[in-house]
């Protein structure tokens, strides 16, 4: 059992107690959750929480306490994002030393109720580090003259929730898109990042850090790709210049323990593969990966939909796990494990909490479970 207390230095820290199997786990990793975690099968299936998870909105009780259960029984790794999908700006004035971090205190205690293993990715990043000036401008990154900021607070982060050994820098590389080159600005990201990793590592030195978290795009037809590669199949083909950005990154980065990557089924050119398509493609796109790094492999986010407006399948859900799993990853992650009240064609792993009878767990939990 574990209960998230605050320290005298302000710190978020977990308080366990230990009986059996937990206590040798927590003798050896200083955390449950990471124990479960490395001695897991070779790949498991975590989730990210959004703006539809329960600290967003008030839940019915009932509902809730369910959906707590599901969250137990899934168990693995929870992500939650610094800023932004569920979580307020925690540096709003620029030149204050204050920090609001209720929101994502509040995310994170989500996740010690339900036992499970914290991620944080270092991703959004407040409006005053933006060109626009806009918190909420999600596709925009820090301007260079921001990185050393943004690394402040990243290594502010690390330091506030000490448990938390997973961070994932940055989301699908938000604006690091140079207009001029036609491509990623893979340099601009690669420095950003490792001025991160530094930060975070000098405050948590034993920390795990990630990237460069790429969105992969492809096309059904080569001939419609700006940039057409030899990574390909009946599914499609990967656009060259995201695996420009990794082989750049993976050259140049100054440390990571874990590769971070995101896809879907659908191409660029609207083309969905079938179900045996699909599994294929995650196949093919986690081997090539695995050629080029002996890091572990996540995917931070994966999308499985088998047509326009369509939600995804069990059975095409199936298929994309068990292709990342053969390829040789080691995590998957799913993004918005509660559905929403409002429909929205994205699967989840409980109905939604806001409803009397939501909070229970859908067909995917199995699958996950079984990944």
């Amino acid at each position: 059992m574990r209960s998230l207390f605050r320290g005298s230095d302000g710190k978020f820290k977990l308080k366990a107690i230990t009986t059996g199997v937990a206590a040798v786990a927590l003798a050896i990793t200083g955390t449950v959750g990471y124990a479960a975690y490395a001695d897991a099968a070779d790949f498991q299936v975590g989730m990210t929480h959004v703006n539809t998870s329960p600290d967003m909105h008030e839940s019915d009780p009932e509902a809730l306490e369910s959906a707590k259960g599901v969250m137990k029984d899934v168990g693995g790794l929870q992500n939650a994002h610094l800023m932004g999908w569920g979580t307020a700006n925690p540096w709003p004035d620029q030149n204050s030393d204050k920090r609001d971090w209720k929101s994502l205190d509040a995310r994170m205690q989500l996740i010690d109720e339900t036992g499970g293993t914290p991620v944080i990715t270092l991703c959004s990043a407040p409006g005053w580090m933006k060109p626009s000036g806009d918190d909420w401008s999600m596709d925009e990154a820090p301007t260079k003259e921001y990185y050393d900021e943004y690394a402040q607070l990243a290594a502010e982060t690390a330091e506030r929730y000490p448990d938390v050994k997973y961070f994932q820098v940055w989301n699908e590389f938000k604006g690091f898109w140079d207009e001029s080159k036609n491509r990623w600005d893979y340099e601009g990201f690669t420095e950003f990042y490792n001025k991160v990793y530094k930060a975070v590592k000098e405050v948590s030195p034993n920390a795990e850090l990630g990237g460069p978290y790429v969105s992969l795009n492809t096309y059904k037809n080569a001939d419609e790709s700006p940039a057409p590669s030899k990574l390909q199949g009946e599914w499609g083909n990967v656009d060259q210049r995201d695996l420009d950005a990794i082989e750049y990154w993976l050259k140049n980065n100054d440390g990571a323990e874990f590769f971070t990557v995101d896809g879907g089924t659908e191409t660029r050119d609207g083309f969905y593969p079938d179900v045996k398509q699909s599994g294929e493609k995650f196949k093919a796109i986690t081997q090539w990966i695995a050629e080029r790094t002996d890091l572990p492999i996540w995917w931070s986010e994966f999308y499985a939909f088998s047509a326009p407006q369509g939600p995804s399948s069990p059975e095409m859900m199936k298929s994309v796990l068990s292709g990342m799993r053969e390829g040789g990853a080691s995590v998957a992650l799913w993004w918005q494990p509660e559905e929403s009240a409002q429909p929205d064609n994205m699967p989840g792993l409980w109905t939604s909490t806001e409803k009397s009878d939501g909070g229970k767990k859908t067909e995917y939990v199995d699958i996950i479970e079984n990944a």
